[in-house]
């Protein structure tokens, strides 16, 4: 067996390059048939917010269908959660956009948001109140609903824990990458509402992996490389030679124990070049312009709604905890819906499975249901549409920069960083959830968000999906299921 090519500091990694290259030949009819078979269920699946979608993408497309690796599984959650928008669905777009090319990604986003998007635009039409605090007030769900929620909940804690776990076992495999993980990982805990805060993890991570790889180069006769460095490879240190035995093969050559394609990465199948890419980047440029000027210059609410919206998704960096206050300033203060609906519609997308995003199109349809039902539904597509266009075409325009400069051993080194705080952004995700998982305790006697640790029962659910997920190989889709009826057991012994 041959030897693996080494990397120097002028020669990408093979398996990588490869990639860059790489088309599929399948036809476009099978790549969307697999894409609807595979993010079809997750629609309905993926409760528990972005940290759940991300432990559930990374179970299925991972752990179980192998479509990626670890590392760039990594690297695809690093770079959208640097990028503005919704990083859960931008690595849901990004996995298809990989496996599959750009029309079935666009498919996939399509399946993977639009189930939600309507039943939100739903409830935003027929409860909307209108303008000038006309709206229902109502704020409150069912108490199943709730009971619902809190199993639901508890699994995806489980889910994002076990995610955080396998991440790190495969990437934080040196002294560095786990600081750099525990320190991105603290310092998102402390502050989860500073909006520069994750891209400049993504910076520190790099930075770091750079400076070490750097060092290294100064203190050795031979320069160091991300597959040499001890300090920077992804690889567990080996073993000494003479502690190692040596196996043959029935020629007397010998074997290599070493998995060759263990860590090389599936064909990269999107087939547009940079240039696309920045003209892609560049019409994102032009049109987050124009949303300015339209929020400036135009009293039309309808312009008003698309531009607010693509507006507020192109500044958006780290999600949910940033958008919600964001969306109420633009959304409630100037009239355009009650606080009363404003919440109640929280409360519906916290409970429902897809993107939180989708809550735009609830926005979207108070915002004109004053006209009548015909505009609030206009009102619910401009505004999806608004907030969701400027992280996809960002995402789209970055990956050929991605693509072309990952195999480079330069880039490699400042991956090894950027993917160790993203692993402790997975962590944070982690303790955030556990923090808020709870909406009703005590048969109704509290109400959330409320730890975990505030319910043993649940605290038990947390650890059987954990377990069943993690080391007894059930799938996540059924433990999803499991854990809603746990929920809805809780309930009717609470009720009874």
């Amino acid at each position: 067996m041959s030897r693996r090519p080494q990397a120097t500091a002028s020669t990408p990694l093979l398996p990588r390059a490869a990639n860059a290259a790489a088309q599929d030949a399948r036809p476009l009819t099978a790549r969307l048939w697999e894409v609807s078979c595979n993010y079809l269920p997750l629609a309905f699946i993926t409760f528990g917010g972005p940290p759940a979608h991300i432990a559930i993408l990374h179970d299925m497309f991972v752990v179980r269908k192998r479509w990626m690796s670890e590392e760039m599984f990594s690297e695809l959650l690093g770079i959208s959660s640097a990028l503005p928008g919704p990083a859960s669905t931008q690595l849901a777009y990004t996995v298809a956009l990989a496996r599959d090319g750009l029309i079935p990604a666009i498919w996939a986003f399509l399946i993977w948001s639009v189930p939600g998007a309507i039943v939100m635009a739903a409830f935003g039409v027929l409860i909307g109140g209108g303008s000038g605090g006309g709206g229902s007030g109502k704020t409150e769900l069912p108490m199943a609903v709730l009971y619902l929620q809190n199993g639901l909940a508890s699994t995806a804690v489980a889910l994002v824990a076990l995610a955080a776990m396998n991440l790190s076992n495969k990437i934080c495999t040196n002294r560095l990458m786990k600081c750099v993980t525990v320190f991105a990982a603290a310092a998102a805990i402390n502050f989860p509402t500073v909006p520069w805060l994750i891209p400049a993890l993504m910076v520190f991570g790099g930075m770091c992996s750079y400076a070490a790889y750097a060092r290294e180069v100064r203190n050795s006769s031979r320069p160091a490389t991300a597959a040499t460095s001890p300090l920077l490879s992804s690889q567990p240190p080996q073993a000494s030679q003479s502690d190692v035995q040596i196996q043959v093969d029935e020629t007397g050559r010998p074997l290599d124990l070493h998995d060759e394609t263990e860590d090389q990465d599936p064909p990269i199948n999107f087939s547009y070049s940079i240039r696309t890419g920045l003209l892609i980047i560049a019409a994102w440029l032009a049109l987050f312009i124009g949303a300015v000027l339209i929020r400036t210059l135009f009293a039309d609410r309808y312009v008003q709604v698309l531009g607010t919206f693509f507006y507020v998704g192109s500044i958006i960096f780290g999600g949910g905890p940033v958008v919600i206050p964001l969306l109420y300033n633009y959304i409630v203060t100037p009239g355009w819906a009650t606080s009363g609906d404003f919440l109640l519609g929280l409360a519906i997308i916290n409970a429902l499975p897809g993107p939180n995003f989708n809550f735009a199109a609830f926005c979207g349809a108070l915002s004109l249901r004053h006209l009548g039902v015909g505009p609030s539904i206009l009102g619910a597509i401009l505004a999806w549409i608004g907030i969701f266009t400027p992280g996809l075409l960002v995402k789209t325009g970055v990956l050929p920069l991605w693509r072309h400069f990952r195999g480079f051993p330069h880039i490699q080194i400042l991956f090894r960083g950027i993917n160790a705080a993203a692993v402790g952004l997975v962590y944070t995700a982690t303790y955030l959830l556990w923090q808020k998982a709870i909406s009703v305790a005590d048969g109704g006697m509290k109400l959330g968000p409320l730890p975990v640790g505030d319910s043993p029962y649940y605290v038990a659910v947390v650890a059987f999906a954990f377990v069943g997920v993690g080391f007894l190989k059930v799938p996540a889709p059924v433990m999803i299921v499991a854990g809603g009826v746990a929920g809805l057991l809780d309930w009717l012994v609470s009720a009874s």
